[in-house]
């Protein structure tokens, strides 16, 4: 991937007409940048406190599903809630070789997370959940596929100098320079940072837009 992929311009559209105003019930700087910065959105964000417990589930979608729609809950049921205003949660997991990834927890970890990568794929999916005032609670499930390059020390080393790896899941930040180290990406871009505009908008095309 030689150039930082952009969003759609009728994509961007369609976001804006549809999403804003927005309360969204996350703490991701990411996802509000995305919104707000790329998209042009008028965003409130709202950082949720909930307990993020599995209950039980175990494949990635259920589990980014359940936990989206917890975030939710707890927005709804707080002061702030606002029932005409539209509400997006949403909860994103790295899988690789069938293992959910995290946070690395220091600058080794995310080298090993790296090399590991190196010519692999892994997936990326996102669950979100979305109150409407006319149609109430909307939910999804989305996943991208994305394709390291082969990376060599030099590279993974010129990354972790940049300290973009600290917080991210996976070790990378694909928004800012992690895009560098990607070959390609099979699904939606916008999913890999962390909000899927493509199927949120695609679900409120046939419900009334609140702005």
């Amino acid at each position: 991937m030689k150039e930082k992929p952009v969003l759609d311009e009728k994509l961007v559209k369609e976001a804006r007409s549809c999403l804003s105003p927005l309360n969204l019930a996350s703490s991701s700087p990411n996802r509000l940048e995305l919104l707000e910065k790329d998209c042009g959105i008028k965003v409130s964000a709202w950082p949720q406190n909930a307990e993020e417990t599995k209950d039980g589930h175990t494949q990635p979608s259920s589990i980014v599903s359940h936990i989206a729609l917890i975030k939710l809950v707890s927005f709804m049921n707080s002061r702030d809630f606002d029932p005409l205003t539209l509400s997006l949660a949403l909860d994103t997991m790295v899988s690789f070789r069938d293992e959910i990834l995290g946070k690395p927890e220091d600058r080794n970890d995310a080298r090993r997370m790296l090399r590991e990568f190196s010519g692999q794929m892994q997936e990326v999916v996102t669950g979100w959940a979305l109150f409407t005032p006319s149609r109430g609670i909307l939910s999804g499930c989305s996943t991208s596929r994305v394709f390291f390059s082969q990376l060599s020390e030099a590279q993974i080393e010129s990354y972790l100098d940049s300290g973009e790896w600290a917080g991210a899941a996976g070790g990378y930040r694909i928004q800012k320079t992690g895009y560098t180290l990607i070959e390609r990406i099979e699904g939606s871009w916008s999913n890999v940072i962390g909000l899927p505009l493509e199927d949120i908008t695609k679900v409120l095309r046939n419900a009334p837009c609140p702005c």
